[in-house]
């Protein structure tokens, strides 16, 4: 919210000529404004004033209290009504404003000094999930404890990079997901996310580390259950093979069953190709012990073997 100043609802009068534009004038028939109001947000500073009847616009200038004019940041504008953004919590500020009536005729300026900006109240922890479904792909998710954010901001690079140098986007605060993409595979980022709440009032930064996945992901949550029969009877048993994968759809999954003898050695196996995320083997006798698998990408590449599971 914004706050009045500097003497609580006191309106802030600076004196002024009395004579207007185009009587008495300060430089080259131009008045000076006068009646000079503010009120602080955490990032924002809101200004009116009263101005000459021939002045045609307002420059205004800003920067930390004590700051030389003409070395400050400027906006322009023609409403007696101006909202200066951008600004920083908690910080004191000096303010320049001059009178343009014409390309030859401007009043002097108007110093309004030692505008305080309010604290951020955007103090509130945010939390960055990332995940992937493909490895040049990723979804952000971002949420806020203790606070309420109307955005956020996440900037990312590669592991080491300086904040302003990454690739910056912003996260709509209803939601607080967005998808990102080209991404490398393998690769370390750094992720740094902050909420952006009332009137731009932005929080600190909250850095992730993320190492992307390989270009063809390993399947995971390997699982194995009897469906019939015993390995020690008859015609064996017949037996399930189940697994997951969090990303795109490989071409095909390869398992591999495997004995004691060469349980570390996958790919020795005898091996099975199917295109779903589970398979049922008959015949299945003691010998043997437990399974692998691994993922076959469009890009032609096999993923790492997951596994061993053991039944």
């Amino acid at each position: 919210m914004f706050k009045k100043g500097i003497l609580g609802l006191a309106v802030i009068a600076i004196m002024a000529l009395t004579n207007s534009c185009s009587g008495g004038s300060d430089e080259a028939g131009c008045g000076k404004v006068k009646d000079v109001t503010f009120q602080t947000g955490s990032t924002s500073v809101y200004i009116a004033f009263n101005a000459p009847s021939d002045a045609n616009s307002f420059r205004i200038e800003y920067g930390p209290t004590g700051f030389a004019e003409g070395t400050g940041q400027f906006t322009t504008s023609s409403s007696q009504q101006i909202t200066v953004q951008n600004l920083s919590p908690s910080t004191t500020y000096d303010f320049y404003i001059k009178t343009i009536c014409s390309a030859d005729a401007s009043g002097k300026s108007v110093k309004l000094p030692s505008v305080t900006t309010e604290q951020s109240t955007c103090t509130g922890q945010v939390n960055l999930t990332i995940s992937q479904f493909t490895s040049s792909t990723a979804s952000l998710y971002c949420t806020m404890q203790s606070g309420s954010a109307e955005d956020y901001e996440v900037e990312y690079g590669l592991q080491g990079f300086a904040i302003g140098s990454g690739t910056r986007i912003t996260v709509d605060g209803t939601w607080g997901n967005a998808d990102i993409s080209n991404l490398q595979p393998s690769t370390n980022y750094d992720f740094y996310a902050r909420a952006i709440c009332f009137d731009g009032d932005k929080g600190p930064w909250k850095k992730v580390q993320y190492t992307t996945v390989t270009s063809c992901p390993t399947p995971n949550n390997l699982n194995s259950y009897n469906i019939s029969g015993s390995c020690n009877a008859g015609l064996g048993e017949t037996r399930a093979f189940t697994w997951h994968y969090d990303f795109a759809v490989p071409t095909s999954y390869e398992i591999s069953v495997v004995t004691a003898s060469n349980i570390n050695q996958p790919g020795s196996g005898d091996t099975f190709t199917t295109s779903n995320t589970s398979i049922s083997l008959s015949g299945m006798y003691c010998l043997w012990d437990a399974f692998y698998v691994r993922a076959n990408c469009s890009n032609g590449q096999s993923s790492a073997w997951a596994g061993p599971y053991y039944w």
